[in-house]
């Protein structure tokens, strides 16, 4: 019989119960990650609208069509028209895209993200 103190390491059973929960954060984290550059990416989409010159003399229907294809160039589908909203007065026009994306991880469990793109002014 041996005793305790030449015993050292980890059995099977207690690996694959440190296994699973570390699967388990990096199975969230995998999901997770695109989401996130997806949210920095309509980040950017309403960043830009900052150098468009003619904005302030466009419809919003005309706005919400140039943010509409620059989020479809970079593949988002994300910004629905209901999630847009765009202010438009004489000289500026101010953007937010506030959404929701929800990520099923397994069965009927999901995450849930929610980011709001803070407004952005556009002065004419």
């Amino acid at each position: 019989m041996h005793r305790a103190k030449n015993q050292a390491g980890v059995t099977a059973i207690g690996l694959i119960l440190l296994l699973i929960p570390l699967g388990l954060a990096v199975y969230i984290v995998l999901k997770a990650v695109p989401v996130y550059i997806e949210a920095f990416s309509v980040g950017d989409v309403v960043h830009s609208l900052k150098r468009e010159v003619d904005l302030p003399s466009k419809s919003r229907e005309g706005i919400y069509t140039v943010i509409k294809k620059r989020l479809d160039v970079n593949d988002i589908h994300s910004g629905e028209k209901g999630d847009i909203d765009i202010q438009k007065t004489v000289n500026n026009v101010t953007v937010k895209i506030d959404y929701e994306v929800k990520v099923p991880l397994f069965w009927n469990i999901a995450l849930a993200f929610r980011f709001t793109r803070a407004p952005w002014c556009v002065d004419g």
